[in-house]
């Protein structure tokens, strides 16, 4: 079972007002993936929110060429699934676990209708997300340097 408190715990959720914690953790429930285990794929229907509790997460993207690239390597504390966020709700990587992870996953459909009724909600997750994409679009950036 996922606790306000353990949402409090990871940076993404530590400001929310406690109704909003509540309201999470109604929507949230908890996956463990094994090693090599997909989570989502490219294209994908982005129907929830990952959080990492204990684990790594590599994003991959598929190449014109055919080549899968790895783009991202994620640990306990990121989020994964952004595009749950995102019309057209489509994921945009292969989510893989790297080793045994446990994830905290919202789910988003849900996630969107709290936040469209709790504007302060929508716009303090919205900002957490606005961060990691630019976090994630650096570090694309610093990889396209070094190519």
């Amino acid at each position: 079972m996922v606790t306000p408190e353990l949402l409090r715990q990871y940076a993404h959720f530590a400001s929310l007002a406690p109704e909003s914690l509540q309201k999470l953790a109604s929507i949230a429930d908890e996956q463990t993936v094994a090693a090599g285990q997909v989570i989502f794929e490219e294209a994908d229907s982005a129907e929830y929110l990952y959080l990492i509790v204990r684990g790594e997460v590599n994003l991959a993207c598929m190449l014109g060429s055919g080549e899968l690239r790895i783009v991202d390597t994620l640990v306990d504390g990121e989020l994964v699934g952004w595009a749950a966020f995102v019309e057209p709700f489509r994921c945009r990587t292969l989510a893989t676990a790297v080793k045994d992870t446990h994830l905290v996953r919202l789910d988003a459909a849900q996630l969107r209708g709290f936040c469209e009724a709790d504007h302060r909600l929508g716009s303090q997750l919205l900002t957490q997300i606005a961060r990691l994409l630019s976090s994630r679009l650096n570090s694309a950036r610093v990889q396209l340097a070094a190519v």
